[in-house]
């Protein structure tokens, strides 16, 4: 986790400093190593939170394009990785997860939205053109997301990088410069295989506005 608190103050994790969790009280650990990014850990090794996931850089970067008050928000027994002013949750998934999880958090947050990280989550996704939409075709998805009925939106910076060299012939050359810097929002997927749908591009900067 990012934040600890420190005489009710929230603090991040550096080196001999000391917190505790927020959700549970626990004494945290600052880990303040040279391969991953500086976090805090329970002092038992164990998140108190069943559904948080190892932090890393990706969730780290945007957490911190909202403000400090908007991050690791407290309701009930987790923490959402952010809360905007209007009460609207946003979940960073970097990991793969369950249907049963999936569905288990949009129940709970009510009103949601996904941010996936496609670089990890989402290869084989080919994107097309079509008039003012974007299609696209889904060669191995993971089926968990079938289920999901919140907005979801694919983080798409990096996700075609290795294929800028020998693009195959779904996704255009200029597709690897035209979504950096973009999500990919869901707004229909078909459940099959391979999957397909439509949606639309979105700049991260308008999507920040929408929600901050």
């Amino acid at each position: 986790m990012k934040w600890g608190i420190n005489n009710s103050k929230r603090i991040e994790a550096t080196p001999k400093a000391k917190g505790s969790c927020s959700l549970c009280g626990e004494k945290l650990i600052p880990k303040c190593g040279t391969i991953k990014i500086w976090h805090w850990s329970h002092k038992s090794l164990r998140d108190c939170d069943a559904w948080a996931e190892g932090e890393t850089k990706w969730h780290l970067d945007w957490k911190n394009k909202f403000p400090v008050e908007m991050q690791e928000v407290i309701i009930g027994k987790h923490r959402a990785d952010v809360k905007t002013s209007k009460g609207i949750v946003i979940e960073f998934q970097n990991s793969s997860i369950s249907s049963e999880d999936i569905v288990k958090r949009e129940e709970f947050y009510g009103e949601m939205v996904w941010v996936l990280n496609g670089k990890k989550l989402c290869s084989g996704l080919d994107l097309r053109r079509k008039n003012n939409i974007i299609t696209f075709r889904w060669k191995h998805p993971p089926k968990s997301w079938w289920n999901s009925k919140k907005p979801i939106c694919i983080d798409l910076d990096g996700l075609y990088e290795i294929r800028n060299e020998n693009p195959d012939k779904y996704v255009l050359p200029e597709y690897v410069s035209e979504t950096k810097s973009k999500l990919f929002f869901i707004k229909k997927i078909y459940h099959n295989i391979p999957c397909g749908g439509w949606g639309i591009l979105i700049n991260k900067e308008d999507f920040l506005k929408q929600f901050k």
